[in-house]
């Protein structure tokens, strides 16, 4: 059966729907949010809940509560003609239309199409748990009426195949472990050859998998992680030359060579815009960017945590407005907030209109809905504001529609790859019998692909790219489609032909800035661009050329002295972006020419901050003369500085200050040691801040007392810093000062203070926020073992978030460690209070004595097995909830590690969308955090060379540096030459026992504010 004649049939019990024609078409007039189907799937809803209820069991619709149900309900799938009926559209200029269905198409996770029209898509037909059976299909729209009739199958026995692009004469195929290289080499239809390019990506849950492939404007192909990680290598390799992609996508060359990490970590899907920018899905996240590189995070480490951003305003609820009945699920998460978003594209075609150009899409692959953002430049990235209000770009009322990716087509159009069929839950979350007892697979030989596009005629534009001349190929680069463009581009670099250098010359003059730039770009794949054109780029009157030129320019600007002027100008461009992708560049040029140039970009205004974090990077190998020159220049970076300037100085000065060079610490302080001015500027503390971490002190020894010989020279070379040390402590303890300021202050004397001074940090440990943290932690480190007792000694009066500040702290140094174990052993501190992995932390001390002794008192304190937990604290699901009283225990309890509604911290996942989750999935994520946890919120532990332990969410994993994110919020980035041991603690970062410190009616008080959560009780004091 070919998709073009699927015209008719009805669904069993019900009335058939008549259609017209293959597209779904309603009235503005008719009732908001409902079609005809949409409201035949609400009364088949309300039917089934009402047997239910009649049979005495509790199920809306669904398997929300699938352990109380004997059986599950029935549930039959649609014709393409029924489901194409239910959809809903919120613009009624669109139209959805059907492109392909099963036969022709089974299951298909993803898409793209070859230079002259042919679809090919992959499915997953082994989802969810195999045997392996995946295959790749071919389509053809011979007579280009925009239908798919020819179907062959071009490569089957894959594993799990989720992601592909055709490259050169053949497809890649990402099927974990391997990335695959197919091609038809007789012109049967069908791949006869079969290579694995690279191997070693993870295959954990097959959601969770390589996938994503994408052509990238540099010429690189772009890859998901899929958040399985892995360690990449060619097969030819040995084990040893593996690159690890742990937390990060990656990219290679065409010619799959200079495979390489990169920033970012996307789930399903990934996508660019016109520009290069590159967006990153997540299950429960519409759209993130990568705003820096690894090189960015190379030169300055503690970039990492700023590397990818969350676009969406932070009032965004996470709401979603499904049409159809509420899906059948076991995990009881939410169906009408972000739950399984997938198939994140950015809509680059010319077929929906101006006004979805650069759109954001992505699937809610559970509920049945294609969600759509619009991505707003603000800055050097963008806001994602939710597209429809009120309801969704596009909504099914079937509840087997499940949009998992998406393509801009060839024809303008966007199309949406459905999987449908009736599960797309993954069994591994399923617990008790359910998980043997479902058909996972049922309704797998059902698979739809659609097509979205404007009312009014259409022409399917058929291409035949693979005979276009070099001189056509050159014309498509201004073709409003990005596909054609891409093509075209690709095109011309695997072909290699010279010939075409001097028309895309002329074409990077071109007053189209798209066209300019990729032009620009194809040049670069030649290794034919002139340092003239290049020059001529980088003054092109429009920015965003500009901007792609600066990004070009270090691959010749070694060779170029009258290009790096060229480049130098550009410090006094008014564009934030020509601004800040100079800064980083920047750090690519050795010498100090290039100091002017950051000098005039310091003193631009930077909104948001990126500009500050971009000028740290490009000032990595000339950090000390340029922080020089800001004190020279006593620019507002010293005495009016923002945030990020702050953190910039800071860790500007503490890479000029790194172990292994000329110490200049004591220069630095005897630069700001001016007795005139009794005050020290914003920016010089936070110079001096950066540089004491890098110069730190030994640690105290074990023990009541100090090393004879490390106290002496502690004590010779607190003399020579009195002066300013003295006025640092004073900073610290000025409770009028600012936090930010006092905060750097006890960073200073945490790393170069004595004893003695660290000790009179006590008082501070008393007030809330960061400034108290940063004493408890100065204290723990620095502090005679009196103070540290002392500190101890108040636990009793501490919040729960300063326990765990303390409790961290405590690995901070061998004797901070021995006193907390002692402290434990005289029961001032309660053990089963302890983070699970601030508990494994204390079985990494390097005292072997210590060790064991803190594993006996955690071994027999071990809190109670949480089945018991939960069977006891199940009653407060029944009792009546005060949601203010829950709201002040949220706040004092959860904040450590969670947001809402933009408050808290961005450790654990957002909070915002809780609301739709039922009560027992909450109690059980409150009292069992360990029972579910993804990959990338597993907790690590860490022990560095001098003996500190650190404990937290794996944040970055780089050749340089790792960074873990404290349950507090705090990260800590340590160098990979400074660290001992790094494991994964397979635990939570959120602690169990938290009902030790909870009543029963607590707990029912924290759920009735998380099921109805309010900003308003949050922001209450």
């Amino acid at each position: 059966m070919s998709a073009r004649v699927l015209n008719g049939g009805t669904l069993p019990g019900r009335p058939r729907l008549q259609a017209s024609t293959l597209h779904a078409s309603f009235s503005p007039g008719f009732i908001p949010g409902r079609s005809i189907a949409g409201l035949y799937g609400i009364a088949r809803g309300l039917r089934r809940v009402f047997i239910r209820a009649a049979a005495g069991i509790a199920i809306v619709g669904c398997l929300a509560c699938a352990a109380e149900a004997d059986e599950l309900p029935e549930m039959a799938a649609r014709t393409p003609q029924d489901e194409l009926a239910s959809f809903q559209l919120a613009d009624p200029e669109l139209i959805v239309e059907l492109v392909a269905a099963e036969p022709n198409v089974i299951s298909p996770v993803a898409i793209c199409w070859d230079a002259d029209g042919a679809m090919f898509v992959a499915e997953m037909r082994d989802y969810p748990v195999g045997p392996t059976a995946g295959t790749i299909r071919r389509l053809i729209d011979r007579d280009s009426d925009g239908l798919y009739e020819t179907a062959t199958i071009f490569a089957d026995k894959l594993n799990f195949p989720n992601g592909v692009l055709c490259i050169g004469d053949g497809l890649l195929v990402t099927a974990a472990p391997d990335l695959l290289f197919l091609r038809d080499t007789d012109g049967d239809g069908v791949a006869d050859e079969r290579r694995v390019v690279f191997t070693g990506f993870g295959e954990g849950n097959q959601q969770l998998r390589v996938n994503g492939l994408t052509w990238g404007l540099d010429n690189w192909i772009y890859g998901a992680n899929g958040r399985s990680d892995g360690a990449i290598r060619r097969p030819t390799e040995p084990a040893e030359q593996a690159i690890s992609i742990r937390t990060q996508d990656f990219r290679f060359r065409p010619d799959f060579s200079g495979f390489a990490p990169i920033f970012g970590q996307s789930q399903f899907g990934q996508s660019r815009d016109d520009w290069g920018n590159r967006f990153l899905s997540w299950n429960t996240i519409p759209v993130r960017q990568a705003v820096l590189d690894e090189i960015d995070v190379a030169r300055n480490p503690h970039l990492a945590r700023y590397a990818v951003t969350n676009l969406a305003d932070p009032s965004d609820s996470g709401e979603v407005f499904p049409i159809a009945p509420r899906p059948q699920t076991f995990n009881r998460e939410s169906t009408n907030h972000y739950n399984a978003l997938a198939g994140l594209t950015i809509y680059r075609g010319d077929n929906l209109g101006p006004r979805y150009a650069g759109n954001a899409f992505a699937g809610e692959s559970l509920s049945g809905l294609v969600h759509r953002r619009e991505l707003v430049p603000e800055g050097p990235t963008f806001v994602s504001r939710r597209g429809d209000t009120g309801r969704e770009f596009l909504a099914g009322a079937d509840p087997w529609f499940h949009p998992v990716n998406h393509a801009t087509a060839p024809d303008g159009s966007l199309y949406i790859a459905d999987f449908y069929r009736r599960w797309v839950e993954h069994p591994q979350f399923v617990a008790g019998a359910w998980r043997d007892k479902v058909a996972w697979q049922e309704g797998s030989a059902h698979g739809r692909i659609w097509r979205v596009r404007r009312r009014g005629d259409f022409t399917h534009r058929q291409p035949q790219l693979s005979k276009a001349t070099t001189a056509q190929l050159v014309a498509h680069l201004a073709d409003r489609n990005g596909w054609w463009r891409d093509t075209a581009q690709r095109l011309l670099v695997e072909r290699a032909d010279k010939s075409a250098v001097p028309l895309l010359a002329s074409q990077t003059e071109s007053a189209d800035p798209l066209v300019a730039a990729t032009a620009l770009w194809a040049l670069v794949g030649l290794d034919a661009l002139d340092g003239k054109l290049l020059l001529a780029a980088l003054r092109h009157p429009a920015a965003p050329v500009r901007a792609q030129a600066l990004q070009i320019a270090p691959i010749s600007w070694a060779v170029s002295p009258t290009l790096r002027r060229a480049c130098l100008a550009l410090a006094n461009d008014s564009d934030i972006r020509v601004q800040i992708r100079l800064a980083r560049v920047l750090g690519g040029l050795s010498g100090q020419d290039k100091l002017p140039a950051l000098a005039q970009l310091s003193e631009q205004p930077d909104a948001d901050g990126w500009l500050a974090r971009a000028i740290s990077a490009g000032a990595a190998n000339a950090a000390l003369p340029f922080a020089q020159g800001l004190i020279a220049r006593q620019s507002s970076w010293l005495f009016e500085p923002s945030q990020a300037q702050l953190e910039a100085l800071e860790q500007l000065a503490e890479q000029f200050a790194a172990p292994g060079q000329p110490t200049i610490t004591e220069e630095l302080l005897a630069s700001v040691n001016d007795p005139a001015k009794p005050q020290l500027a914003p920016g010089q503390l936070a110079m001096l801040a950066g540089a004491a971490a890098a110069d730190r002190q030994p640690l105290p020894a074990t023990g009541a007392g100090q090393n004879s010989s490390v106290e002496e020279q502690t004590l010779r070379r607190a003399a020579r810093l009195n002066p300013v040390l003295d006025r640092v402590l004073t900073l610290a303890l000025d409770r009028d000062a600012a936090p930010s300021y006092r905060v750097l202050a006890v960073r200073v004397l945490r790393d170069l203070g004595s004893a003695v001074e660290v000790g009179k940090l006590v008082p501070l440990t008393t007030e809330p926020g960061e400034t108290g943290d940063a004493a408890i932690t100065a204290i723990c480190r620095r502090a005679d073992a009196v103070a540290v007792r002392g500190l101890l000694d108040g636990w009793g009066t501490y919040a729960p978030s300063r326990r765990r500040t303390i409790s961290a702290a405590a690995l901070e140094s061998p004797l901070a460690s021995r006193e907390f174990v002692d402290a434990l052993d005289r029961q001032v501190v309660r053990p089963a209070e302890i983070d699970p992995v601030v508990r494994t932390a204390f079985g990494k001390n390097r005292d072997a004595e210590l060790a064991a002794r803190a594993e006996r008192i955690f071994a027999a304190a071990a809190p109670a097995a949480r089945d018991d937990v939960l069977t006891k604290y199940r009653a407060a699901l029944d009792l009546p909830a005060d949601r203010v009283h829950g709201a002040a225990l949220f706040k004092a309890h959860c904040f450590t590690c969670h947001h809402m509604f933009g408050l808290g911290r961005q450790v654990g996942p957002d909070l915002s969308g809780i609301g739709g989750r039922p009560k027992e999935t909450l109690l059980v994520d409150v009292l069992d955090p360990s029972r579910q946890v993804a990959p990338d919120y597993l907790s690590y532990t860490l022990v560095t060379a001098d003996g500190r332990a650190l404990s937290g969410i794996l944040v970055s994993d780089t050749a340089e540096a790792v960074t873990l994110r404290r349950g507090e919020g705090a990260d800590d980035t340590i160098l990979k030459r400074d660290i001992d041991e790094l494991q994964a603690a397979g635990k939570s970062l959120m602690p169990e026992g938290l009902e030790q410190r909870l009543t029963v009616q607590d707990v029912a008080d924290i759920l009735g504010f998380l099921t109805l959560p309010d900003r308003r009780l949050l922001e209450q004091p």
